[in-house]
């Protein structure tokens, strides 16, 4: 891929003026078909995941902000979302050989072309995981239609492009598409538009690689929209706002919201004052933070409220609480204009800002959940991975959470950074069960394209490119997470032995991947589910019993630690069991040998719930930590 200087623009400028009228013989774009792929492919796609309601089904905001600005452009804008295409199809079928995943989204996009005949169409690609999906979809147009011309743009599609080590292969693959956007790339966007109708001079493109057979030329001057231009509601009149939460989840606190309720997204803010070496937050959006104006946040929400009847918003934000004044006004004017909405930050908070004052004023206004980023409880590590805190700030943020019992808070925790040791990872238990908060989100590191770490790991070795698969490049957690598809196709980790996963002489070795995997289980149940033992909080009774029973009844209907402890939890809440959850156990402890050698390691088991007869435990106490002695925070115990 040539990067185009000045110079280079002039004299490619036949050239690209040449493919522009082969792509657009009328040099004229009026109508523009924004195209959203399913989530993923055919082959890590479950039916009775989906149809549990369990994949995401996030609205397209990103291209609902296109489509706004295209629109102001005066073009024709319409889109097509098709992963919610095959999440309402695999919902609405009586049985999964009525449902074909393929032909679903295959003919509601040739219904939707041939109906609305694009100029353009534009697809969105956000995650690695949709990568193969892309693709797909992507050949699939030029199949049917190869005279119409194709982009695409997202953050999957600029981290693979903008980095010299995927490229090449990335290029490869997308071989059908004729133009990639990188970046935000609303404001680049309208200036092609105007390029290709005669509206301005070559020299406006930004942030475009056109995609020839001969040659990839990028245009690489960014048009990063100011905060000027950030006060724009997206087009959610063809969003299918209301229908989305329906047939899929969105954001991570559902459970705790009332049935039936609509729920949507939001962004506040671009960007994050963070600079984490594993997020490509700051790459894509640029350092820093641009904030919308509150008033246009506050006509975004209530347009959602009263003309889609959305209920709870899951803030996209990745750095909500940015600016003290400013996340304080937010959450007063939400109070002082009647918003009535719940919400949650599931993208997760920077702790140093979980003030007593922001923490009020988020659950005034109707905060039920936050996620805190702290990855790991090792002060080196924090110092590797430029993470903003130390151990003192998690302990002082989960200090002040813990007030508001109204809202569910969780962790975020990340294992397997380079060089992290057993005995480091034994910080960030230590730290988590000081902070005593209501779940750990524990994922294991998957470097991504155009992150500093990604970078240093290939440098060291860490990563071959050359065997790099791009679907392959996805997380661990989530419903097309590995540890979901490995639980789906064989054993869930869970299940596992994990009972003796620190028991070794060597505490300062490095552990394989899947000593990652049995530490992952390990903490999953120690910081997660035995710690349900010692809750006696009515508020957190209640959020604790809401989580466990979605995991067992959505998420992970073969998890037997969730079932145990759903019985345990509505024994504590309602005073009863349910018995068909007591059969079901037996049931699933008696078919699986690798579930019942797991309750005999923590001597768990059905007779509990059926005796109401609960082992008592001594509450672990944290062990001192070691970056709190480092910091003289404490004494260090011998």
């Amino acid at each position: 891929m040539k990067t185009l200087s000045a110079i280079d623009i002039e004299q490619k400028k036949q050239t690209i003026e040449e493919e522009i009228n082969c792509l657009f013989p009328g040099r004229c774009v009026q109508r523009f078909l924004l195209v959203i792929p399913p989530d993923a492919d055919e082959q890590m796609f479950n039916y009775s995941t989906a149809k549990r309601g369990r994949y995401w089904n996030f609205p397209p905001y990103g291209p609902g902000l296109l489509a706004a600005h295209l629109r102001d452009e005066g073009l024709e804008v319409d889109m097509l979302n098709l992963n919610d295409e095959v999440l309402t199809a695999c919902q609405t079928s009586a049985k999964e050989e009525d449902f074909d995943f393929d032909q679903t989204w295959k003919n509601a996009l040739t219904r939707k072309i041939r109906g609305f005949s694009p100029d353009l169409v534009g697809i969105s690609c956000m995650f690695s995981q949709t990568h193969n999906s892309t693709l797909t979809v992507t050949n699939e147009i030029k199949s049917q239609f190869p005279q119409i011309p194709i982009a695409l743009g997202g953050v999957h599609i600029t981290n693979c492009l903008v980095n010299e080590d995927t490229s090449a292969s990335f290029v490869k693959d997308f071989s059908n598409a004729n133009f990639f956007f990188t970046y935000e790339a609303e404001i680049a966007l309208r200036k092609f538009v105007n390029v290709v109708n005669k509206k301005a001079p070559l020299s406006q493109l930004a942030q475009v690689c056109f995609n020839m057979v001969s040659e990839q030329l990028y245009f690489s001057e960014r048009s990063t929209p100011e905060e000027e231009d950030l006060d724009v509601i997206p087009a959610f009149d063809i969003m299918e706002v209301p229908n989305l939460s329906r047939h899929g989840k969105i954001g991570s606190f559902y459970c705790h919201i009332k049935p039936g309720s609509i729920l949507a997204t939001s962004l506040s803010n671009r960007g994050c004052r963070a600079q984490c070496t594993f997020c490509s937050v700051r790459n894509f959006n640029g350092v820093g933070v641009r904030a919308r104006s509150v008033q246009s946040v506050i006509d975004e929400l209530l347009m959602l409220r009263d003309k889609y009847g959305v209920n709870h918003i899951m803030w996209l934000d990745d750095d909500l609480l940015k600016g003290h004044e400013r996340a304080l006004k937010l959450f007063n004017e939400m109070v002082h204009q009647k918003v009535g909405m719940t919400w949650d930050c599931t993208n997760g908070v920077i702790a140093a800002s979980c003030t007593d004052e922001l923490m009020a004023a988020a659950a005034e206004s109707g905060c039920i959940g936050l996620n805190i980023g702290m990855e790991s409880g090792n002060s080196k590590i924090l110092r590797d991975i430029k993470k903003p805190g130390v151990p003192k700030t998690f302990l002082r943020a989960a200090e002040i959470v813990r007030k508001y019992e109204q809202i569910n808070a969780r962790v975020f925790l990340m294992l397997g950074f380079p060089g992290e040791t057993y005995r480091m990872i034994l910080d960030t238990i230590e730290l988590s069960r000081a902070m005593d908060l209501d779940w750990y989100n524990i994922t294991i590191l998957q470097p991504l394209p155009n992150t500093p770490i990604f970078d240093s790991m290939v440098e060291q070795g860490y990563i071959d490119v050359g065997t790099l698969k791009f679907e392959d490049i996805r997380y661990n957690s989530g419903a097309y997470g590995k540890h979901r598809k490995k639980a789906e196709q064989e054993t869930d980790l869970l299940a596992s032995d994990f009972k003796d996963a620190f028991n070794r002489a060597n505490l300062d070795k490095v552990p394989n991947r899947g000593e990652l995997d049995t530490i992952w289980a390990y903490m999953n149940y120690h910081l997660n589910f035995r710690p349900l033992f010692f809750e006696s909080r009515p508020i957190k009774l209640v959020q604790k019993l809401q989580y466990v029973t979605n995991i067992s009844d959505l998420v992970a209907p073969e998890n037997a630690f969730a079932m145990y402890f759903q019985g345990y939890l509505q024994h504590k809440v309602h005073g009863v069991i349910d018995p068909k959850l007591v059969e079901n156990l037996e049931r699933r402890l008696q078919a699986s040998p690798y579930w019942s050698a797991r309750f005999h390691d923590f001597q768990l088991s059905p007779i509990h719930l059926k005796t109401r007869n609960f082992p008592t435990y001594e509450r672990p106490r944290p062990l001192v930590h070691e970056a709190l002695a480092m910091n003289g925070s404490v004494p260090r115990s011998a």
